[in-house]
């Protein structure tokens, strides 16, 4: 993944009618954006402060559902490109070892955001017994194709995150590569959070990812912010956008600080276990437990 990867950042041919006014605007000004790229020249000084503009301006108009709407586009534009017959990462390979190492003896495991399954055979081959589940019903029927022909069990669910039950807890819940810097508003973490809890049992282990902060100067961060909260205010798109929001390759990013996130998975009950930091936009690890406080008030 890198910011002005392009290959799934021009959206899909999607009819337009099918989307909100706020989206296909946000659209245009991230394809203005994209087109200062590489520019150099005796303009080159005004060329990010002038993205930041526009970058800004698209994320304010974006409320929530249109986040969404944009998000289940990108991956339909482009199913082949996250085909995991073709796009192999080494990430979770790398992280592999220190999940073994605390999940110890559990091997009980939820892969949420599952995809079309190329982490699940990562799970499942190290010996895992994995639940995978996706809201996209397109992504689990190639899931199960995936695991067939490459011969690894997994059960593939068609399922939302947030609102996903089962009677047992598993004993580790994984969520998928950056997962945690695409949702949007500490609000909406929160309950990320919680749901990461409720699914995991009083001594389980849950594993969340992000992105953290990136190259650009505080300048620029702050002209982006700023627009963003103006045209937030102005269209009621999105007035609670946060410091460190971006939007490319058609998706959301919350770029994170370590001291903010530990901050966040405190306040839901966590404690972080351990912690792996990729460089860039490689993924942040954070592998979190049930905090001592949290286990003795709900009496588990």
């Amino acid at each position: 993944m890198t910011e002005d990867e392009t290959s799934t950042s021009d959206y899909s041919n999607t009819a337009q009618s099918d989307l909100s006014i706020r989206l296909r605007s946000a659209r245009v000004l991230q394809r203005l954006s994209q087109g200062l790229v590489g520019k150099a020249g005796p303009f080159h000084l005004v060329v990010s402060p002038l993205r930041a503009v526009f970058d800004g301006m698209a994320l304010g108009l974006l409320r929530r559902s249109d986040v969404e709407d944009m998000v289940a586009e990108t991956y339909q534009a482009s199913p082949s490109f996250y085909d995991p017959r073709r796009y192999q990462l080494s990430h979770e390979t790398k992280m592999l070892p220190t999940l073994q190492r605390l999940a110890g003896e559990r091997t009980e495991l939820l892969d949420a955001f599952c995809g079309q399954g190329r982490e699940a055979e990562v799970f499942a081959r190290a010996g895992f017994d994995v639940t995978a589940i996706d809201r996209c019903g397109w992504m689990i029927d190639a899931a199960k194709i995936y695991a067939e022909e490459l011969d690894f069990a997994t059960d593939f669910l068609v399922a939302d995150f947030a609102s996903f039950q089962r009677d047992t807890p598993f004993e580790v819940v994984y969520t998928s590569l950056w997962m945690y810097s695409t949702v949007q508003g500490s609000e909406n973490r929160a309950s990320f959070l919680k749901q990461c809890r409720a699914l995991t049992n009083a001594d389980g282990l849950v594993v969340i990812s992000c992105v953290g902060s990136i190259a650009d100067s505080r300048f620029t961060k702050a002209i982006r912010f700023v627009f963003a909260k103006i045209v937030g205010c102005l269209t009621l798109g999105n007035p609670k956008c946060e410091w460190g929001e971006r939007i490319y390759s058609g998706l959301f990013w919350h770029h994170r600080s370590d001291r903010s996130l530990r901050r966040e998975v405190s306040a839901a009950g966590f404690r972080v276990v351990e912690s792996i930091h990729g460089q860039g936009t490689d993924p942040w690890f954070y592998f979190l437990t049930p905090s001592d406080e949290d286990s003795e008030a709900s009496g588990e």
